[in-house]
């Protein structure tokens, strides 16, 4: 065993997230806010992963399941695929953050 730390919660960070474009397929207007599926980010049984850990995905729109429900369940892919594609969202979206002066970034580092 070892010990658990907090994952960051924040609804603003969030919300921020929600309005980048999808990193799945560009996107934009229909995204939400995706957690990581790590345990490395937190991400435990009924346990979301840190909101530092999220990326921007969309939603399901005009008849298309979206790319959040296909990367969550790994289709047209592998798991390490994906753990993969999850590290380099997060470290796009936080990138983006940081240019955009997100606090919660600054508090984290």
């Amino acid at each position: 065993m070892f010990p658990k730390s907090r994952p960051v919660r924040s609804e603003s960070y969030r919300r921020w997230v929600a309005t980048l474009a999808c990193m799945g397929c560009g996107i934009e207007g229909f995204t939400q806010v995706a957690h990581s599926n790590q345990a490395k980010h937190g991400k435990g049984m009924s346990q979301k992963a840190s909101d530092l850990a999220t990326f921007p995905m969309c939603a399901p729109h005009w008849g298309m399941p979206g790319c959040h429900f296909q990367h969550d369940q790994c289709m047209g892919m592998t798991k390490d695929t994906r753990d993969e594609l999850e590290d380099r969202y997060i470290a796009q979206t936080q990138a983006l953050g940081r240019e955009a002066g997100r606090r919660e970034l600054k508090d984290a580092a």
